[in-house]
């Protein structure tokens, strides 16, 4: 994946409208793709409109930090974890942030977006950054597209 690429996933990726209800159907995805997809588990969390929505471990995942470090990185960057990744050389506060226990330069952290505007995080952790990253990418792509069909 390149950098543009990353900046198109978040342009397109983003809601009309976003509840509670949506992010339980989210979560569920994710968990079923991971576990079709992958032999070990994940944790899920999505926060939107500065309220945790939801948290869950798959079975055998064991609580980390990372979790809200990615989150709390999407939400001061208003990008993709994944983004200040990419962008730790030419940003110094990203840079920074690399040292810094509360942020997680690294992918697994993705904005929701509603109408342009950052309203919370769905965040993946428990494999490789890029594939926690692609995780969430894969899931939204198929919701997204499902959403817009169902309102044509």
């Amino acid at each position: 994946m390149d950098f543009d690429e990353l900046l198109d996933q978040e342009r397109r990726l983003q809601f009309t409208y976003f509840d509670n209800d949506f992010a339980l159907q989210i979560a569920a995805e994710i968990n079923d793709y991971v576990t079709k997809t992958y032999s070990k588990p994940v944790g899920i969390k999505i926060t939107h409109r500065g309220l945790p929505v939801l948290r869950f471990l798959m079975n055998g995942r064991k609580e980390s930090p990372w979790l809200e470090r990615k989150e709390t990185t999407v939400l001061d960057s208003g990008h993709s974890s994944l983004y200040t990744f990419y962008q730790k050389e030419q940003n110094p506060l990203f840079a920074q942030w690399e040292h810094d226990s509360r942020y997680a330069i690294c992918g697994g952290g993705f904005p929701i977006m509603e109408k342009g505007i950052v309203t919370g995080a769905i965040c993946v952790s428990g494999l490789d950054h890029m594939e926690d990253h692609q995780i969430i990418v894969h899931v939204l792509t198929k919701k997204l597209a499902k959403q817009l069909g169902e309102a044509i």
